[in-house]
């Protein structure tokens, strides 16, 4: 759990991260600190940093760890966009086998075939999953019917918005020859062997017909655009005058390639088309509500609601005894009004509401054109500091809070620290450097 959020305009960008993290203990116990470092450098000749949400790490190695490690080995290349360095950055450690080795890519396999098969077989009908006295399933063939209905679904949902842009050209032939002897192990441990305590429901003729259909749904589940973590990056490519962030969405990867893709809504240029920019991430119902001027979950209830506020028309203008059911007046008005359809009503409402919403950001974006450095860097952090305080006050998981980091990058300057709760904090140019090379 976490909030960061960049501010950028033709003067600079000014980013700022919390400090919550949320750490599993395993079987469903988390436990929340607030030490986490969210804000990274990424090179030493291009100002360009990174802010990290979701997932804290890759292939278990935190992320910040990785992020030193390239700008050890790569942060001498002038890349001349931000989106560039992006790339760059993720094919690095798609070719560097320290952090994408095949033991640790067929272990993450290894998790989401065991998840995607519970899943499956949980989404079966619970009739078709009873077995005998012997343990084998009673009706195995309505059960591998349901069943490879269900993994058809789960594709169907998986492929809405294509695979993956780095996975786009691997075929199923690739993925067998990667992870199928995996895959064979796995269903082999569900055969059923009279006399074994350890024996499986399945026969051999059933693993054999589920086979293909449970590998080309576990490819498209590791080659989906799944969010896993978000890093966000921002700053100046070496010939970008003006700022610029893109935000990655990643979910590992395997067969030396990562699984990470970036939509056109993702990377933000300040240029004369959009002079400003106000771009929060994960947790960013309270800055949303604030550049929009409602609270996310009322304006949800308003929407949900809505029809209660456009009720039928029928009986609402009936004729009282003293009236005159002759007076075509108000029986004309009366007819006109059952013509309407409420649902365009409340269509249209909602379509007003979001408009005005949309109105109120872009004022704030308006406003901020003409923010200077300073002031754009004390509303980063005013903004992720009500994002904490409204948890506590709300009584929720404080997954947000703690010392906030900022920063603020410009063309000439570069990446200057302002508030940097590292205890290896050094007193140099703008706290630029630390002891640990952050």
């Amino acid at each position: 759990m976490t909030a960061v959020i960049g501010l950028l305009n033709k003067r600079g960008a000014a980013i700022a991260a919390d400090s919550a993290v949320t750490r599993s203990g395993g079987y469903g116990s988390y436990k929340f600190t607030k030490n986490g470092n969210k804000m990274v450098r990424m090179s030493d000749v291009v100002p360009i940093s990174v802010m990290l949400t979701g997932n804290g790490a890759f292939c278990r190695t935190q992320w910040d760890i990785i992020i030193r490690h390239y700008r050890q080995h790569r942060g001498y290349v002038k890349h001349k966009t931000v989106e560039s360095c992006v790339h760059d950055f993720f094919k690095y450690i798609a070719d560097n086998h320290l952090f994408c080795d095949k033991e640790l890519s067929m272990r993450h396999i290894r998790e989401n075939i065991d998840e995607l098969f519970d899943h499956a077989d949980n989404d079966v009908p619970f009739n078709l999953r009873e077995c005998d006295d012997n343990g084998r399933l009673k009706a195995l063939r309505g059960y591998l019917k349901a069943f490879l209905k269900v993994l058809s679904r789960y594709r169907k949902n998986w492929n809405r918005n294509g695979p993956c842009p780095q996975f786009k050209d691997y075929t199923i032939e690739q993925f067998h020859a990667y992870a199928g002897e995996m895959i064979n192990d796995f269903l082999q441990s569900k055969l059923h062997e009279d006399g074994s305590f350890f024996s499986g429901p399945f026969s051999q003729e059933i693993i054999n017909e589920m086979r293909d259909d449970f590998e080309l749904t576990l490819m498209t589940r590791l080659t989906s655009r799944v969010n896993d973590a978000q890093l966000v990056f921002t700053g100046y490519g070496d010939s970008q005058e003006h700022p610029s962030l893109v935000s990655a969405t990643v979910f590992e990867g395997f067969d030396d390639r990562v699984n990470y893709h970036i939509r056109p809504e993702d990377v933000i240029c300040i240029g004369d088309e959009r002079p400003a920019a106000i771009c929060p991430f994960a947790q960013d119902d309270v800055i949303n509500s604030i550049l929009v001027g409602v609270y996310p979950s009322f304006f949800q209830s308003v929407c949900h609601n809505q029809k209660s506020l456009f009720p039928p028309f029928e009986g609402i203008f009936s004729l009282s005894e003293n009236e005159d059911p002759r007076d075509l007046d108000i029986m004309e008005f009366h007819d006109k009004l059952q013509e309407i359809d409420t649902q365009d009503l409340t269509g249209k409402f909602r379509k007003t509401v979001i408009k005005q919403l949309k109105k109120n950001r872009e004022q704030w974006e308006t406003a901020l054109e003409n923010y200077d450095l300073q002031a754009m860097a004390a509303l980063a952090h005013s903004l992720i500091d009500l994002t904490g305080f409204h948890r506590i006050i709300h009584f929720e998981q404080e997954g947000v809070g703690g010392p906030v980091d900022l920063a603020v990058i410009t063309k000439n300057e570069g990446f200057t620290w302002l508030n940097r709760k590292s205890w290896y904090h050094h007193k140099d140019i703008g706290g630029q450097y630390g002891s640990l090379g952050v």
